[in-house]
């Protein structure tokens, strides 16, 4: 009785396993597609204008290009322009996908705020950015404001606030070039203050035709190195500004998504009007957006939670106060709208941020820019560190929770395969190591890493590790096979039973990884974004558990017929020899 309540058990948890694993995943990636900014409903105001600094800006996009790859590939042109303006590495957010860093480059907030999905999504499903944006503040200055890429652009920032926008639905050297050729009579219309430029074609060449050291990617950058040279010549950098960017680098077989070094590191130069050259320290790709509003004279995206690159730029004493100060009223103003959203409306501020920015108000009619400036300064950094301190409250908070569940349902399922184990519970144990250890190795073998960088294709997932936990586990059942020959096991209900131990076991062996992700992330993205590598050992320890419990169900039952069909020929084998004696040789005596 005890055999067959530990078999009809297994069966229940691995049947239990498989619908619970596929609901988890609808819902995980689900609520990832569907994930928005909590402050997507608040009304921020923007803070007034601040003097413009320059006529124009054209910001020049080249997705897919690396800090590190620049740095290798030779870009004579692009060289040329850093040593003649300002460069610096910028680090960006993760995850670093495509449309959620184009997001943060344009609002100056990070993926969890700017209201980008998480993950780069299709046309059909994506949906205008809630949130403020360069564009946007353009568009009230009554500036004009044109945009030229990829087909994404057209579906994140609405209609309304383009004067001028040509998009294209697929990406590599054709569509760069035909952006290219239509960019340039517009940088000739000195009218337009804003102009946009994205390439794709590195990019493409990364995650389509070999990685970063590609023979395409290089060519991809030469074609690009040319394009900057033509748009310097077409622009007057006496009255205008150059500004070369990127969305996120890659890892050297084309991923990204992760938080790889390869990755999350682009290049920045700025050449031009008012920008002081020199190689400056580290920024971050949230102090884009505000920097661009800078140079314009608009005040800083109401969500933007970066700073505005004043090292680089040639600004007034007083310039450099009144932006500051309109940068500490637009930081107050957001981390009390998000204390609001993540603790409720009775949140409030600290007293003495709104006591500080009094004094910065008064300084600064007194005259006393410097002061001014630096208190408006340490506003920003105090608003910053309990925005985040808020943030982190709630989170530990929910975390605690979540780790009492995970160890009560870890303890509840080790406890209960501890009890059952049968007799040949080591034999199980080595099986199940060897499982585990050649899934790993066949994962690596594919040459991939444990990031979000390495799965480029969502879709083909379930059945690339479907794949290798059926080779894994195939020859695991082997060694089981083969153990249980030796020891000439004949009961069908140890047969089952053993199989149906290791199957168990190798299923909560790849579960191990959800109980972490689960106490890290929880079931599914709320009103934060799943850290990413949480999120990558979620999702592939979900379709690794949901394959080896369908391969669960129905491996122990070959094991077993087998075995016994093994058992029953040596059986026969020694009927038949008993009854007809030794073999004697013919002409033998003995």
């Amino acid at each position: 009785m005890k055999k067959y309540s530990s078999i009809g058990l297994s069966i229940f948890l691995l049947a239990g396993l498989i619908v619970g694993t596929a609901l988890w995943i609808r819902v995980f990636y689900n609520s990832v597609q569907a994930y928005r900014s909590p402050l997507r409903d608040i009304e921020l105001n923007p803070q007034p204008a601040t003097p413009a600094q320059t006529d124009q800006i054209v910001v020049v996009l080249l997705s897919g290009l690396g800090f590190d790859a620049a740095e290798a590939l030779e870009l004579p042109v692009l060289e040329q322009l850093k040593r003649s303006g300002a460069s610096a590495a910028v680090e960006s957010f993760s995850p670093t996908y495509a449309q959620t860093a184009q997001a943060t480059l344009t609002t100056g907030a990070p993926p969890e705020t700017n209201d980008a999905p998480p993950v780069d999504l299709s046309l059909e499903n994506l949906r205008p950015l809630a949130i403020d944006t360069v564009f946007a503040r353009a568009q009230a200055a009554q500036l004009q404001v044109a945009v030229l890429g990829r087909a994404d652009w057209g579906r994140l920032i609405p209609h309304y606030q383009l004067d001028y926008s040509f998009f294209v639905n697929e990406a590599g050297p054709a569509a760069d070039q035909t952006l290219f050729e239509t960019a340039l009579p517009l940088l000739e219309n000195r009218d337009i203050e804003l102009i946009l430029i994205q390439f794709t074609q590195l990019d493409y060449a990364a995650q389509h035709q070999g990685g970063t050291s590609s023979q395409a990617y290089n060519q991809a950058a030469r074609r690009i190195d040319a394009y900057l040279d033509q748009i310097r010549q077409a622009m007057d950098l006496n009255r205008s500004v150059l500004m070369i960017v990127s969305d996120h680098g890659h890892i050297p077989d084309g991923g990204h998504g992760g938080n790889e070094v390869e990755v999350i590191w682009q290049p920045l130069v700025i050449v031009g009007e008012n920008i002081i050259p020199g190689s400056y320290s580290d920024i971050h790709q949230t102090d884009i957006a505000p920097t661009i509003s800078t140079l314009l004279g608009l005040p800083a995206p109401t969500a933007a939670q970066g700073r505005v690159l004043f090292e680089m730029l040639q600004l007034t004493e007083y310039d450099q106060g009144l932006i500051q100060m309109s940068l500490a009223q637009q930081r107050i103003a957001l981390v009390e709208a998000y204390v609001a959203q993540i603790q409720g409306v009775q949140a409030r501020l600290p007293e003495h941020l709104s006591a500080d920015l009094d004094r910065a108000q008064t300084a600064l009619m007194a005259g006393n820019i410097d002061g001014a400036g630096q208190l408006a300064f340490l506003i920003q950094e105090e608003a910053d560190v309990h925005l985040m301190t808020v943030r982190n409250q709630r989170l530990r908070s929910e975390q605690s929770a979540r780790l009492v569940i995970t160890i009560l349902i870890f303890l509840i399922w080790f406890g209960t395969m501890w009890r059952r184990r049968g007799f040949h519970a080591g034999s199980t144990v080595i099986a199940a190591f060897v499982v585990i250890v050649l899934y790993h190795a066949l994962y690596q073998l594919q040459g991939y890493s444990y990031s979000l960088s390495s799965l480029n294709d969502l879709s083909s997932l379930p059945f690339d590790v479907a794949r290798r936990t059926a080779i894994s586990l195939l020859v695991g059942g082997g060694l089981i096979l083969i153990f249980l020959l030796m020891i000439k096991e004949g009961d069908w209900l140890t047969l089952l039973g053993t199989g149906y131990g290791f199957v168990v076991l190798v299923t909560f062996i790849f579960a191990l990884p959800l109980f972490w992700a689960y106490w890290q992330n929880g079931l599914a993205a709320s009103w934060r974004i799943p850290d990413v590598t949480p999120a990558f050992w979620q999702l592939t320890s979900l379709f690794e558990v949901m394959s080896s419990a369908i391969l669960g169900l129905l491996l122990p039952w070959p094991i077993m017929t087998l075995c016994l069909f093994v058992h029953l020929v040596r059986q026969r084998l020694i009927a038949t020899r008993t009854r007809t004696g030794p073999d004697v040789l013919p002409g033998l005596h003995l």
